[in-house]
C-alpha cells in the first residue's frame, strides 16, 4: 500500500505513515476520552478498561514509530495497535451490535458505528504500522 500510495503521491514513506498515524491518533484519542469518562462515571469496568490501556499504549507506539524510538517499538510492541483495531472491530463493534437486539438505543448505535470504523482505521494504520517497523528494522 505504501508503494502505491509512493508513486501517486509523491511522498516519502515516512510522511504517509505519519498522515495515517495521525488519523489514527485523532480517533484512539476520542476512544480514550471515552474510556476515561466511563470509568469516573461507572466506576472500573473490564470492557473500558481495556478501551483505555488499548487507546493508550496504541497512540504511545504509533507516535513512537513516527518520532523514531524505533528500536523499543520494532518488535513485538508493533502490534499493539493492530490487535486493538481487530478486538475494537470484532469485540466492541459486533458485541454491541448483539446488544442493540435486546436493547436499542441511540447512544448504543451510536457506539457501534464508531467502533466498527475505528477498528478499521486502527487495524490498518496498525498492520502498516508492523509493515513500517520491519522497514525502518531491516534499513539500520
Amino acid at each position: 500500500m505504501f508503494q502505491l500510495a509512493q508513486i501517486i503521491t509523491g511522498k516519502s514513506e515516512k510522511d504517509l505513515f505519519t498522515v495515517l498515524a495521525l488519523k489514527a491518533d485523532i480517533i484512539l484519542a476520542v476512544t480514550l476520552t471515552m474510556a476515561v469518562l466511563q470509568q469516573a462515571i461507572t466506576g472500573m469496568a473490564t470492557s473500558w478498561m481495556l478501551l483505555l490501556v488499548g487507546s493508550l499504549f496504541s497512540i504511545i507506539v504509533l507516535t513512537g514509530l513516527d518520532k523514531g524510538a524505533r528500536k523499543a517499538l520494532a518488535g513485538i510492541p508493533s502490534y499493539i495497535p493492530y490487535v486493538f483495531g481487530i478486538y475494537l472491530f470484532f469485540v466492541e463493534g459486533f458485541g454491541r451490535l448483539t446488544q442493540l437486539v435486546t436493547s436499542f438505543s441511540i447512544v448504543n448505535a451510536a457506539l457501534v458505528i464508531l467502533f466498527f470504523v475505528a477498528g478499521n482505521v486502527v487495524a490498518t494504520v496498525g498492520y502498516n504500522a508492523v509493515v513500517y517497523a520491519r522497514r525502518l528494522e531491516q534499513s539500520h
